[in-house]
């Protein structure tokens, strides 16, 4: 019965059908052989988007996207420049630091490719930046989104692990900076090994007037993650003040957000939710299906047997996780995942954090990755760039969040210690 519902699944997958949709009918079909009530395919999908927790993805969706209307990426963006804009590569540094930034307020990558691309591309062609490069920035910049806190995917893994979400976004964050440093680094040798060009320093009044510009844009990450990490408000609660906050910045005080926009904007974020939330309410049921079959058990005995050693096998998950990242995007790989590795967490004695953080981070690879990454279609779209000139772009970027997921394997206290300062 394994055999012929894989088979079944990747039969499917291969015809383009959506994932979710991929999954439903081999559910359906898995059910139907085994006489068991068609009902307990609504009932698993009701309990499966019924989480709390998940009210908060479409909540920093929609926050995200008010955001990007009201032009507070443009402001952040201004500000980056003025501080370090006149250093060697200096926009591609700006490239990577307005993400880290803007990565504190939207937590999807989507989004900040978009914000960033369509703004800071055309800039640094316009200085001579080879566009290859510009768009290589801008993609591998934007998984910094996912990893430093607020984060949908993370929300996603806490919900599907049943572990804490402050916890996740806190094992977020040193990974995300080192990530975005390393980043720069590249950026700035890349940028004297091409002799990239230097624009003038700006003067103090500049920074002072970019930094008054676009400070209230700066407070929404520290609305949203100091309210979350002090406890004063829960991560859901936060997205809520998040989208409150864009709303009346954008609408009060900056006088740019178009009132006419908004349900356009809303019906945008509503279709985003929907994919996600129908592929979470398919966890639940794929969830029973792996419980009912023991595959769970079946792939942990396996990857014990190869090895006793815990940090071998993360680094084995690791690399499959990559290559199913290059295939699917990260809600659905999440999805097919978790279930299966969760019982290996404790019965290999990890850190449910560490361990989940780490496969996050994985999964995110393959967002940048062909076939189905869809941030590297994105850019594509944005920047004309071709295919193949950008993959090899890419190269020296991918080496660096490889660097960063080793790091997370091997020192796990860079994704469990800022959580245990926090939460104790």
């Amino acid at each position: 019965m394994v055999l012929l519902l894989i088979l079944g699944l990747l039969i499917l997958m291969l015809t383009g059908l959506p994932i979710a949709i991929c999954l439903l009918i081999v559910g359906v079909f898995y059910v139907i052989l085994q006489n068991l009530p068609l009902m307990i395919v609504a009932q698993f999908m009701t309990e499966g988007a019924m989480l709390y927790v998940l009210i908060a993805i479409p909540l920093y969706l929609f926050a995200a996207a008010l955001m990007n209307e009201a032009g507070m990426s443009h402001r952040i963006i201004h500000l980056c420049n003025t501080l370090i804009g006149h250093v060697r590569g200096g926009l591609a540094l700006v490239n990577v630091l307005a993400s880290m930034i803007f990565a504190g307020m939207s937590g999807e990558a989507v989004a900040d490719t978009a914000g960033m691309g369509s703004i800071l591309i055309p800039a640094m062609e316009k200085e001579g930046y080879d566009t290859e490069f510009s768009a290589a920035v801008t993609v591998s910049s934007a998984v910094i989104g996912p990893i430093i806190p607020p984060s949908v995917p993370m929300i996603i893994c806490a919900a599907l692990a049943s572990t804490s979400v402050g916890r996740m976004f806190a094992g977020g964050m040193i990974p995300g900076i080192l990530f975005g440093v390393f980043l720069m680094v590249l950026c700035y040798v890349m940028s004297i090994r091409r002799k990239y060009p230097i624009r003038p320093r700006a003067s103090r009044q500049e920074v002072w007037i970019a930094f008054k510009d676009s400070i209230l844009g700066l407070l929404t990450v520290v609305i949203i993650l100091g309210g979350i990490f002090t406890g004063i408000f829960t991560p859901i609660e936060a997205a809520g003040i998040a989208v409150a906050y864009a709303f009346f910045v954008g609408w009060i005080i900056y006088r740019t957000l178009d009132l006419k926009k908004l349900p356009a904007i809303a019906l945008d974020v509503a279709r985003t939710t929907g994919v996600i939330m129908f592929i979470i309410a398919l966890a639940k049921f794929y969830n029973f299906i792996l419980t009912r079959e023991q595959i769970p058990q079946q792939v942990v005995s396996f990857l014990m047997g190869l090895t006793s050693n815990p940090v071998l096998i993360l680094v084995i998950i690791t690399i499959g996780l990559f290559i199913l990242g290059c295939f699917l995007s990260t809600t659905p790989a999440l999805m097919l995942v978790v279930p299966v590795l969760l019982p290996l967490v404790s019965q290999a004695n990890y850190d449910l954090v560490h361990f989940f953080v780490v496969i996050t981070l994985a999964l995110l690879l393959g967002t940048l990755t062909p076939p189905v990454g869809i941030n590297l279609y994105l850019v594509q779209t944005i920047s004309n760039v071709r295919t193949m000139p950008l993959l090899k772009e890419l190269i020296p970027f991918y080496l660096v969040l490889v660097s960063v997921i080793l790091l997370a394997i091997f020192i796990p206290w860079i994704v469990t210690a800022p959580g245990n300062w926090i939460y104790g």
